[in-house]
């Protein structure tokens, strides 16, 4: 199982890139699906690494802005296997990074996938609760007895 699919990455670029960038042949006219199944197997792992202990894996069913985010992580890793000294569309490279910074929060507790299977459930951690100080004691309160 992975959180993306061929068919999501033909959505996000067109059909004769995904064809370069998974064939190391230029004259090549068809997915090299065993490189595409790299990109989304690396995409899956890099999403596990991140929500790992804050959420139960594999996340079944896939939250869209994690399918969206492995969608990005795997188009830039099929642009970086190109050879070196090619540049990284800059579309690609900002998906990228924008991509990292949300699994980062994601993992901070900042931004939450939720549970789309249920009620909400609050995070697990600590929780801070501010009162103002008590003005009547429990021995002030007992001489009105």
């Amino acid at each position: 199982m992975s959180y993306c699919s061929l068919a999501d990455l033909q959505l996000a670029m067109p059909a004769h890139t995904l064809v370069q960038l998974s064939n190391d042949d230029p004259m090549a006219d068809t997915i090299n699906q065993a490189v595409v199944d790299e990109a989304l197997r690396q995409a899956h792992e890099l999403v596990d690494a991140h929500l790992r202990g804050r959420y139960n894996l594999p996340l079944v069913p896939v939250p869209t802005v994690v399918k969206d985010i492995a969608v990005n992580l795997a188009r830039h890793w099929l642009y970086a296997r190109r050879p070196e000294g090619s540049e990284l569309p800059d579309a690609v490279t900002r998906t990228y990074k924008a991509a990292l910074k949300m699994l980062e929060q994601m993992r901070d507790g900042q931004l939450t996938i939720g549970d789309s299977t249920g009620p909400a459930a609050p995070e697990p951690g600590e929780m801070k609760v501010r009162a103002r100080p008590s003005r009547f004691s429990t021995s002030l309160l007992d001489r009105f007895h």
